[in-house]
Formats: structure tokens, sequence, C-alpha cells
């Protein structure tokens, strides 16, 4: 029996223990459309004995693989990843091991108001094929992200970081939980290649974007353990943080109608800022109009929810807004990081490029948000005068 049919033995247990009757496997579906760049997702049709409106049709089975990390890899790259599987599979069996915990925690029903999926049972890295089997969230949609969101969606995204901001400093068990900096890894210094090579990519054929990536070269990403860096300092006690969902835009939040359904993909969650979320919502899936216009009143309109709602369970606000706005500003640098590596990424997928008459238009859109965070986090840090030359 292949390990695919053996999966779909576990799925069927793990459904006939949560409703109390067994269901057929009808068809399973590969979502190949999806963005999955560390997974497939299979889309299981079911069937029951039963005709109750009240058992799921389908539900979402997330597979851990590293087909589409060693394609990326290739595609900016030019050449197979040099670095082995065991390296991949290191770093799939952690962002697998970070998704399990964080749904974990997320789904005791403590994080009121969290849009999760349901996550029906999961099986470890170690299991012959491991997986996640959630909630298949129908009727849903994914906006395009050179579309992106509109304001009212924004302020529904707000009120999701609220709800999970409000839990991080009621509660302490998200604090072990996320990503973990424990030294240089295989998969670290893959990462760092391919950020420099999207970084040269951008200078060689985007020269508005050259004085601004050179910037923050010189004053951050030179050295090359910044994101381990941000990890490690948001691991400490006393520094003001929260926990991250770590790759929040477009294709991870679904959407019924103007309603947001469910955020999902929690597999590089870690401690971190208050404004890192935010921040990579407004960069990604913004117009750079609408990014600047947006970003004063959403964090004014975050401030005064968190203030509700900590108030409403006794608990006076923890920091002072002022505090918001430097951890705003201490974030760009570490956005912008982030900003070339995912843009980078998805001019060689097809989330960009649809392979349509328009998919030069979407390229310099994206590239236009890329040059405007960069050109905002090096005026903020001041990197542009002469004491930084």
């Amino acid at each position: 029996m292949d390990k695919f049919a053996d999966l779909k033995l576990w799925v069927v247990e793990v459904l006939e223990r949560e409703h109390r009757q067994k269901p057929s496997i009808a068809k399973d579906e590969f979502l190949g459309d999806i963005t999955g760049y560390m997974s497939n997702i299979v889309r299981l049709h079911l069937t029951w004995p039963s005709n109750s409106q009240n058992l799921p049709r389908t539900v979402i089975a997330k597979i851990p693989t590293a087909e589409s990390l060693q394609k990326n890899y290739k595609d900016t790259c030019g050449t197979a990843p040099p670095t082995s599987a065991s390296a991949n599979a290191d770093l799939l069996q952690i962002v697998h091991e970070i998704e399990i915990s964080s749904y974990a925690m997320l789904s005791k029903g403590r994080c009121e108001g969290l849009a999760i999926p349901f996550i029906y049972g999961s099986l470890p890295y170690s299991s012959v094929m491991p997986c996640i089997l959630m909630e298949d969230i129908v009727s849903s949609k994914v906006y395009d992200l050179v579309d992106g969101f509109n304001d009212e969606q924004l302020y529904k995204v707000v009120d999701q970081l609220v709800v999970l901001h409000v839990y991080c400093f009621t509660h302490d068990d998200w604090k072990p939980l996320g990503m973990e900096a424990k030294g240089v890894t295989e998969s670290y210094k893959q990462y760092v290649e391919m950020y420099e090579l999207m970084r040269g990519l951008f200078m060689t054929q985007n020269p508005e974007l050259k004085s601004g990536l050179t910037l923050l070269h010189d004053n951050y990403t030179r050295n090359q353990m910044w994101f381990i860096d941000e990890i490690n300092r948001y691991k400490k006690e006393g520094v003001l943080r929260t926990y991250v969902h770590g790759d929040l835009w477009t294709a991870n939040i679904l959407w019924r109608g103007d309603e947001l359904a469910a955020i999902i993909d929690w597999s590089l969650c870690h401690s971190g800022s208050l404004t890192e979320d935010l921040l990579r919502v407004l960069v990604t899936c913004s117009t750079v109009e609408r990014r600047k216009r947006m970003t004063r009143p959403l964090l004014e309109y975050y401030y005064k929810k968190m203030q509700t709602k900590l108030t409403e369970k006794g608990i006076n606000m923890p920091f002072p807004f002022d505090d918001l706005e430097k951890d705003y500003h201490r974030t760009l640098p570490f956005i912008s990081g982030q900003t070339v590596f995912a843009v980078g990424l998805w001019l060689q997928t097809g989330v960009i490029r649809k392979g349509q008459s328009d998919d030069e238009k979407r390229v310099q859109e994206m590239v236009a948000r890329l040059h405007s965070i960069v050109e905002e986090t090096v005026s903020a840090h001041k990197w542009h005068l002469p004491e930084h030359s």
C-alpha cells in the first residue's frame, strides 16, 4: 500500500472520531494553483453514511515537501540548491512542527475571535507522510497580490492582529513556540544566498533600487545574521513583543465576501515586533499610495482597539503609543530585507507574472512597492546622511 493510501486511512479514522461516523474519500484533488512553497495542498472530497448538512463535504490535507523549495531556488539561482536533502528535511520539520504547535495553541478557544481553520489532527514529521488535516474554508477566496486589499479589508486584518496580540499580552504559552535561531544552518545559508542573488538582480534590472538597496546592505543586511539576530532579539524577556504570523500576505488571508474568513499557514511564526505582520501586509498587499495614507490611521486604530480589549479584561495598556511608533521604526529594516526576498521569489512564480499582457505593469507595481519601503527605511534611519557613508 502506498504512503498516500495510508494517509487516507488515517484521515478517515480522524474524521470518524470527530463526527461519530465513518466517511469515504470519494476523490483527492491536488490544488496545484494554491501557493505552497514548502507543502502540497490536497482537497479530499468526502461522502458520509448520513446526509446531515453539518458534516464537511471536503477537508484539506497539508503535506510538507521540498519539491517547491528546490524549484524556487533553481528558478532564482539557475542551479540546483547546494544543500543536502537532510538540510531541506530539517527546515521542513521545523516549519511543520511550528504550524502544528501554533494551531494547537490558538485552537484552544482562548484566542476568541481569531479566524483560523478547525484542525482535525496532525501527523509529526517523523511519520511516513507528515500532514496537517484541517477544515476546508469553503466558498472563500484570496485576493490577487498586485490588486491587494482595500481600506476596509486592512482594518479587518488589524482586527485579527488585535485578537492575537491581546492573547499574547494575557497568556505566556506562546513564548517558547515559533522559530528559534540556533545558529547558521544549511537552509539559512541557502536563504542568504538567494537573498543576495535577488538583491543583485534588482540592482541590475531596476536602477532606481540601486541606491536604497546599497544603503540597506551597508547598514543592515551586510551582516548576514540579520534575520537570526531579529529572531534572537525577540526571544528575550523584557522586550516589547508578540507572536508573529511571519508570512502574512494575500495568499494566506481567506475571505468570504467582505468578511475575513481565515488566516492560514502559521508555519513561520516567531516572537517578534508588534508591527511586523501589519507592515508585511501594508508593504506587499497595498499600493504605495494606500500604504502611505493608511499606515498612521491603522496604527492609531490598532492602539485604540488594544486599549479597549485589554481594559475589558482589567489590564492596563502595557505600552504607550510612542513605543508603538518606535516599534514600527525599528522594524522597517527587517521588513525591507524580507520584502526583497519575497518580491524576488514571487517574480519567479505565477504570483506576479500571469502570462498576460499586463505582466510587465504588474512587475513594475511590485518593484515600486519594494522601492518605496526601502526608501522610507533609508530616510527613517538617516542612512543617506554623510555620517553613514
